[in-house]
Parts: structure tokens; sequence; C-alpha cells
């Protein structure tokens, strides 16, 4: 008896094809004692006028008698003695032992997860360790172009197996993030309170620790896993010994005692208490090259696995070489869309899914997105870079147009020129492949972003760009998004200056740029400006300024044409000994030029050096601020 359950129940209950077999056998066994004697001895007794007594006697030594050579012969270790199971199977033995509580078979499970109706079906899976990396952006909308241009699904496996660096909150900034994209995620935790959605579930990977358990007791059970009860210091040791001798490092072959230890040395070390992991018994040569097939950089060779590798924790967490390939199998993944970082274990990964009996996805690994260091590149790293984390974007203020027309152009070097000549088409629409990924990493490029979003920005009608404008400063600057929203008319005013015309600055980059064109507008913050300002030129003294201004200010018509208004400058500025050209200005009779004068209106106006258009912002300000401004 073990767990309320005994020999016989299990036997009874039991869906493993060799219990089924002997099953079949032993019933027919007891179909012999009963039904072929009855037969015969009804036969006989008509001959003979057996009495029932004697019938019935005769009848029961039948049954005794076979019934006993039938569980002897087929049952030894499920009727007769348990125990003998040790014996003639230790690896089930084994399997049992670790694992003794396991609902699932592998074909429940096949029925829990049955085929999809779809072709495609792609993954993005995270871990929430900290934020969203602009890679895994570039994943997911990779993945879920793939699925959805094909009408398949995408969906979100939250990979959690490494417990000790996850951050609270970590998936609802995946979540959040890939929203803001508008990745459209067809399943996983996505529902209220990061709930399921979907049949595929639970989307969580700790959440699925049975079903791991499942597999991994299989494999147990056919001698292709095993405990390790390795110390620390024993495979301190181990690494010593193979470093001595120039051999790989790891646990494998002969340097993996565990392998072969008997059913009686891993009871004895559970009985100690000792921890274990599990580990996957490789059946790779080291001597042999495996071929593997990626999607878009073809066969693949590389050395096979003959590593030991690590299938359960201590904890009973899986890693992630169990974890996904279970995962994608179940989940009906067919495409695994990954960095190239994990080619190093395509042959191990391959080798899991033909032990575990599943049909391999096809596998595509990406190139990764690098950032020029030193003459040389490197990868994005969350450490070093800002710019890894997508909320970098955000608080900059690019939109996410800008930001997937970007990842687009990278994938595929057709996207850009698709773009040119579909500008205003979403971007769902073009046919993206495969075969066009490049195969090696692309350096992200920030002014190639820039000139992308300022394309983006530049399309927006003013209306637009102050209504969106205004939704990136009421988070991100709020001061910011006050006044806009105190001064609406001035505001729409100032960003309009010369926009959509032949003459266009195209000022605007990212909504961040909105300040920097807008603060000399309100008053509060041209005040705050004012403590910085640039000097005025030299050759302005406060006499020339004083008698300039009072001058201007007479003559000044904010209805002019911008060429009129312009002319009307120069003259009076030259009569205040400017040049107005520069053949003037070389007849060495002025004492500055007309340049000068602009400027030391763009400072009293403006307390920058740097404004829209002079004849526009004058307009903007309107008359009152301007004599406030330039009088003071």
């Amino acid at each position: 008896m073990r767990n309320g359950v005994s020999g016989i129940d299990r036997f009874l209950i039991s869906t493993k094809p060799d219990i089924i077999k002997m099953r079949f056998i032993f019933f027919s066994g007891l179909l012999k004692t009963i039904i072929f004697p009855g037969i015969i001895l009804k036969q006989v007794s008509i001959s003979y006028g057996f009495s029932i007594k004697v019938k019935l006697v005769t009848l029961c030594c039948f049954f005794l008698l076979n019934t006993y050579t039938t569980a002897n012969l087929y049952f030894p270790f499920h009727i007769k003695n348990i125990s003998a199971m040790s014996h003639s199977h230790p690896h089930l033995a084994l399997a049992n032992l670790l694992f003794p509580s396991i609902a699932h078979t592998s074909e429940s499970l096949e029925l829990l997860y049955p085929a999809r109706s779809v072709s495609t079906v792609t993954r993005f899976g995270p871990s929430p360790t900290g934020f969203l990396h602009i890679g895994g952006v570039y994943t997911s909308l990779l993945s879920e172009r793939i699925a959805h241009l094909n009408s398949g699904i995408f969906y979100l496996r939250v990979e959690d197996t490494d417990d000790k660096r996850e951050i609270e909150n970590g998936v609802y900034m995946i979540t959040e993030g890939l929203a803001k994209f508008g990745i459209t995620i067809d399943e996983g935790p996505i529902g209220k309170d990061g709930a399921d959605v979907g049949s595929y579930g639970p989307y969580t990977q700790s959440k699925r620790g049975s079903i791991y358990q499942t597999y991994v007791k299989e494999l147990v059970a056919r001698g292709m896993a095993y405990p390790c009860f390795l110390s620390e210091s024993e495979s301190v040791a181990i690494r010593e010994e193979q470093t001595l001798a120039k051999q790989p490092l790891g646990i494998y072959g002969s340097y993996s005692p565990w392998r072969v230890a008997t059913l009686e040395e891993v009871t004895e070390a559970l009985s100690a208490g000792k921890k274990y992991v599990l580990r996957f018994r490789a059946h790779g040569n080291p001597n042999k090259r495996a071929k593997l097939h990626d999607e878009i950089r073809g066969d693949i060779e590389m050395q096979d696995n003959f590593m030991d590798t690590v299938l359960l924790k201590q904890t009973g967490i899986p890693t992630y070489h169990l974890a996904h390939v279970v995962d994608d199998h179940l989940m009906r993944t067919t495409h695994v869309i990954r960095a190239e970082e994990w080619i190093p274990s395509f042959a191990l990964h391959i080798q899991l899914t033909e032990a575990l009996g599943f049909q391999a996805p096809k596998y595509i690994h990406i190139a990764p997105l690098l950032k020029a260091d030193g003459g040389g590149k490197r990868k994005l790293s969350k450490r070093k870079d800002p710019e890894a984390n997508v909320e970098f974007f955000f608080e900059q203020g690019y939109t996410v147009e800008a930001l997937v027309d970007y990842m687009l152009g990278i994938m595929d070097s057709k996207y850009e020129a698709w773009r040119l000549e579909n500008p205003t088409v979403n971007y769902k629409t073009y046919p993206l492949v495969i075969d066009r990924l490049p195969l090696s990493g692309a350096l992200f490029d920030i002014v190639k972003l820039d000139s992308i979003a300022n394309t983006v920005l530049t399309r927006l009608s003013t209306e637009e760009l102050q209504s969106q404008g205004l939704e990136w400063a009421q988070k991100y600057d709020k001061e910011l998004a006050r006044l806009m929203e105190q001064y609406p008319e001035m505001t729409y005013k100032a960003l309009d200056i010369e926009r959509h015309t032949e003459k266009d600055p195209r000022r605007f980059t990212k909504f961040s740029d909105l300040r920097g064109q807008l603060q000399f507008f309100y008053e509060e913050t041209f005040e705050s400006l004012k403590n910085t300002a640039p000097s005025l030129p030299e050759c302005v003294t406060p006499e020339v300024q004083k008698a300039f201004i009072e001058d201007y200010l007479k003559a000044y018509d904010s209805t002019m044409d911008r060429d009129v208004w312009f002319e009307q400058l120069k003259n009076i500025a030259h009569t205040h000994k400017f040049a107005r050209t520069g053949d003037e200005w070389k007849t060495g009779e002025y004492i500055g030029r007309v340049g000068d004068i602009a400027m030391m209106l763009r400072l009293l106006l403006c307390a920058s050096a740097k404004t829209p258009d002079l004849c526009y912002t004058m307009r903007v300000l309107g008359r009152e601020t301007m004599e406030k401004r330039l009088k003071r």
C-alpha cells in the first residue's frame, strides 16, 4: 500500500502500455480458469453424471491452480511482491520512488493540449526579472507579425523559472510595455489582474510544475534521466580534475558518478536527506557532429551534446532547457523565434525533443541588436545602456509608429522603400517574410531612428501634434502639460509656426522637443530662462538697444508679410549703424550687422538663441508681451 493505493489498484487503473499488456494477459489467464474449465466440466458431467458438489470442487481446483500460476508468471512485482520491481524494472522503480504522486501521464497531457487548427503559432517567453528590453520588443514584434500574417496565434508565456532574479510587477511591466507598442497578444496572462486567456495554460511556467515532473518521471522510467547528489565541493573537484586532464568541463560520462548509481545507492542518499538535481542522461557523442536546421541560417553543424544537463533544480523548478521544450510542444508552437545566443544549446534541445517523443518546431535564431562601443560592437546591455529599456524611448517621447517602422526596417531590407511609397498605410499590411531577416547583428542607430521619428511627427497635423504631445506631457512633463492646458490657443499657434510649408524646419523629432520649442512663449518658464540666457552681442550697447527698440516698436506691424517684415527690420537697423548686407559691412562704416540686431530681439523676447522663426514668434507672443519684454 502506498499513498492509499494498493498494488492491485495501481495495476487496475494504470495507463502505461506495458501494464495494459500485462493486464490483458492476466485477465486472459483468469478467463481460462473459469470459462474454459466450466465448458469442459459441463460436457463431462453430462456424459458421466457428476453431482453439483463434485462440479464445484473441481472448478475451484482449476481456478486456484491457474490463478496462482498466472499471477506468478506475469505479475511477480504487482501482486506477489512489489519490491521485486527494483530487480526487473530498476528505472521504473526509481521513477516511482522519486515521483510517487504524479497525477498526469504524457498521454493524458496530449489530450489536455490537443493539436491546434491553425498552421502558425509563435510566442514570446520573457523572464520577469527587470524592465522590458528593446530586444524583447523586437522579438515580440517579429513573432507577432509572422503569426498574424499567416492567420495564426501569438501568445505570451512567462518564463519565471529564475525565481531569485524575479522582480515585483515584472509581468505587468512586460504586458504593459507590449501593449504600448500595439502588439496584439492572443493568449497568455493578459486578462484582468493577470488572469490567463486561452486554453493552453497555465501560461506561467512556475504554475506548470506537475507537467514538467510528469515528463521527467517518464524520462527516469526509461533510463534517460537520473538524480544527481553531487555536492558543490564534489563538483569543484570534478572541474579541477577535468582542467588538469584538459577535458571539457561539466557533468557527463565517467565524470558523473550518479549516472551509474544503483537504486539502493539512490535510496540510501534519499534516506540521508541529501539534496539532488535531476539530470538528462545524454546519449550524444563528443566526437560526432550534429546537423541541425534553422529556418534562416539553413543547416548548422555543431558538436553533438554529451553533457548531462540539469532538468530539474533542487527546488523542483525546471531549467529553461526542459521547460521550453515541454511548453512549446504542449502549447503547439510551430515557430520558435529566439536570440542567436541559444544556438550553442540547439543540439541539447533537439536531443530533449527527441527523447520526449515530440516533433520539433521550426527554429529561427535571430541576430541581436548591437551598440557601437570603442570602435567595436556589442549587445545592448540592461546594465550599461539606458536605451535597452523601452521606457527610455517613451520618456524621450518617441512615437510607437517610429519605433515600429525602425525595427521593421531592420527585419526586412525592403520595408523602408515600401514605407516611402506608402507613408500612411498601417505597417500590419506589409508582407514581412523571414527569408530577409538579417544574419548578423544590426547596430542600433539612434540617428536613423531620429530621422524616422522626425518624419512621423512632421506628418501629423498640428492638432494631432498638440493632442498627442499633451498626452505625453501629462505623464512625463507635468509642468509642460499644465501650461499647454492653460494656454491651448497660444500653444497651437506656437507649434504651428511654419509647419507644412516650403520652409518647414521640421522642428519636432520626439515629444520631449516640445518643451524646448514652447518654453519661451509661457511667461512662467520664460522667467526661469532669463537666468541662463546668453549675453547680447557686444556691439549692442544699452544706449543702442534702447534707441533701436523705441524706433522698432513704433514701426512694427504684426500683419506684415514675413519678407516685408524683414526688409523693415533691416532698414531700421541700418539707421542705427548696422549693415544690411555683407558688402555694407566690408566698408567698415557700421558697428554691427543686421544679424546682431535680430539676435538681440531673439534674446530679449525668448531668452534663447534657438527659437522658431522670429517674425512668427513675435506674432504668437503678441504686441503686449513683446513690449513688456523689450522694454524690461
